[in-house]
């Protein structure tokens, strides 16, 4: 959840933790998560699942779960995993060089895919703070930059509500991560 749908007035520097501080690239990505899909019992921080995008194929595993493909389609680029508070998956990712998101929509009870608005680059997704004492404030958090701005929507939306956390950004996202300080940081590249 983000406090008034805004950044921090002031920056509170911390370093990410869990598996988002391990090395991502927009073809690997590590996230904490349940003991297994739609099973959060154990909370969703009890193990790290692993996606890798592989000639077209998403593949996810966990230790306990063996690799499977949990998306695949032609021109994928890049992806972002996270869960949401049941432990089912929500994937961003381009395609064909556009921006899109798979998640859980429980109007139509299954997953959909929806488009982000044309221009949007470097989709990312987190569950933004998975300590089970949060569970009623937590929500999916879906970030992206586009036209200079760094925008997300959040799932207790629907994702329906783009939001502008701020402008002038001339580079892309890497990650998102939750910090030992407990905030959401947000990761740019460092500009050329």
């Amino acid at each position: 959840m983000m406090p008034d749908n805004v950044l921090s007035s002031q920056t509170v520097r911390g370093n990410i933790v869990g598996a988002r501080a391990l090395a991502v690239t927009p073809i690997v990505d590590y996230e904490d998560g349940g003991v297994a899909l739609n099973d959060s019992t154990r909370g969703n921080q009890y193990q790290i699942w692993q996606a890798l995008l592989i000639k077209d194929q998403v593949l996810v595993s966990a230790p306990n779960t063996p690799e499977f493909v949990m998306f695949a389609g032609p021109g994928l680029t890049e992806i972002s995993l996270t869960f949401d508070q049941n432990m089912r998956p929500v994937l961003a990712f381009v395609q064909g060089g556009v921006a899109r998101y798979r998640w859980y929509d429980p109007t139509v009870g299954a997953q959909i895919v929806t488009d982000l608005p044309a221009g949007s680059i470097t989709p990312k997704v987190i569950l933004d703070d998975k300590r089970q004492t949060q569970t009623s404030s937590c929500d999916v958090i879906l970030a992206y930059v586009r036209g200079g701005g760094l925008y997300y929507r959040q799932q207790r939306d629907r994702y329906q509500i783009e939001r502008l956390l701020t402008d002038g950004v001339t580079t892309s996202l890497l990650r998102i991560g939750f910090s030992d300080q407990l905030r959401l940081q947000f990761m740019m590249e460092v500009a050329r």
